[in-house]
């Protein structure tokens, strides 16, 4: 019986071990399938990883480039730096006279009947510009000249009476004088009647008109005043120790305000040997060539009186000038840089400054552009019309350094 129930307590331990058994293999399956769930769901999560590193991927190559399109430099136009004559001057204010100014006076009088020019119309000598009432001066003009005709035939009748020896010397001599004098009233009847339309006395322009229809005027009354704008001046007055670097002849550039855009030539016409006591300086009168007549009498211009010319001098438009701490600059293109260099300056006009030392001839320089642009820039350079300055600052170096 013992023997019985050993052996029965040996098969229900083994079958107690082989549920045990059974149950843990039941729980490593379902771990099993729980992990291989949870791998399923990682590589979900790992998906959803990858879209967000190609989103990621994009915007850095969206980044590299817009660092791209920065890196390709700022635009701007170049010009190649030349040699040509430029002059040293001095340079002065002065006022456009006409060298030749007239104003115009009446020499009859009357009543005017005719004003027949305007201001701003040209004449020509003996034009007649004013006509006043005339008709008393016909009349008298008429008068005299009858009076003369009949005169000369008494003379030329008494003539033979006297050559006859049938009238008295004296009688004789007085008849020529009256006859004389006749001419002499008839003359002076023309030239009043002459005086009542007046006329240019020489060729211009009609600066200003003071004369109306209906005045009555007397003799030596204004009438006009006129101008030969063909020849014009201006007169500067010179510092006495600036004297000895003029001369008769010497050469001017004129300029003006009212025309920005245009240039005069000039040249020294006459120098007053004069210095005035009061302002210390003398009078230099310059003739100035005023082709179309764009110059006008009353004109405020800038004189710039030559003293020096340099032939074969480098030459760098002054619009490619930057200044850093009041000294000059340029930009100097080399392999799509800008590299910023000082120079030193040497003669100035009015559109380009001499190079002594800094920049050669041939140097590639920024003209336009240069402004807000960094030393060793990178430069894109624009050929053709338009450019758009950028509104900022160049932001090559900056990008550089974030990159």
């Amino acid at each position: 019986m013992l023997q019985r129930l050993s052996a029965l307590s040996s098969v229900l331990m083994v079958l107690v071990a082989l549920w045990s058994f059974s149950g843990c293999g039941g729980e490593a399956t379902a771990d099993k399938a729980s992990d291989g769930s949870a791998v399923a769901d990682s590589t979900q999560i790992d998906s959803t990883k990858a879209d967000s590193t190609q989103v990621a991927k994009g915007k850095n190559q969206k980044g590299k480039n817009q660092k791209k399109k920065v890196a390709e430099g700022v635009p701007v136009k170049v010009l190649s730096v030349a040699t040509g004559a430029i002059s040293e001057h001095v340079l002065y204010s002065a006022t456009v006279e006409a060298e030749e100014a007239i104003d115009i006076y009446a020499r009859g009088s009357g009543l005017v009947r005719r004003v027949l020019v305007e201001e701003g119309e040209s004449v020509v000598a003996g034009q007649i510009l004013v006509e006043l009432v005339d008709d008393e001066l016909k009349l008298n003009e008429a008068e005299a000249r009858l009076a003369c005709k009949k005169l000369e035939a008494q003379l030329k009748r008494k003539e033979e009476l006297y050559n006859r020896q049938l009238l008295a010397k004296e009688a004789y001599e007085d008849l020529k004088i009256n006859v004389e004098q006749s001419k002499i009233r008839w003359e002076r009847a023309q030239l009043s009647l002459d005086y009542a339309r007046v006329r240019a006395p020489v060729g211009g322009v009609i600066a200003r008109r003071a004369v109306k229809l209906g005045d009555r005027i007397g003799a030596n009354t204004k009438l006009y005043e006129m101008v030969n704008l063909s020849r014009l001046i201006a007169q500067v007055h010179v510092p006495g120790q600036g004297m000895r670097n003029l001369d008769i002849g010497q050469k001017a550039l004129v300029t003006t305000d009212f025309l920005p855009d245009a240039k005069f030539d000039g040249k020294i016409l006459r120098i007053s040997p004069v210095v005035d006591p009061g302002s210390g300086t003398f009078k230099v009168t310059l003739e100035l060539q005023a082709e179309g007549r764009l110059l006008r009498p009353g004109m405020f211009v800038n004189a710039h009186i030559v003293t020096a010319t340099h032939k074969k001098a480098v030459l760098v438009p002054k619009r490619a000038v930057v200044y850093d701490d009041g000294m000059p600059h340029v930009f100097v293109v080399s392999d799509s840089t800008a590299n910023k260099v000082r120079f030193e300056m040497g003669f100035d006009d009015t559109e380009f400054v001499e190079v002594t030392s800094g920049v050669k001839k041939g140097d590639q320089i920024v003209v336009v552009g240069q402004n807000g642009l960094k030393d060793k820039a990178k430069i894109r350079i624009i050929k053709g019309e338009g450019l758009r300055i950028p509104a900022k600052p160049d932001s090559t170096k900056d990008s550089a350094e974030k990159t």
